[in-house]
């Protein structure tokens, strides 16, 4: 099972090739990578935010 720090840098790699913003700002960036990473809710703010400041 992928942890939700792993699947957040899959995920800015697949954003990175696509040429995406991933700031955790943005509504649609927050659903997108819950759908990426198959999460049942959709990510926090705070907690994406975390995700992003450790990948930064």
């Amino acid at each position: 099972m992928k942890t939700l720090e792993k699947e957040y840098q899959e995920w800015l790699e697949v954003c990175k090739e696509l040429d995406q913003d991933t700031d955790c700002g943005i509504a649609a960036n927050r659903e997108d990578f819950s759908n990426y990473a198959g999460l049942e809710t959709e990510i926090s703010f705070e907690e994406m935010l975390k995700l992003e400041r450790q990948f930064s």
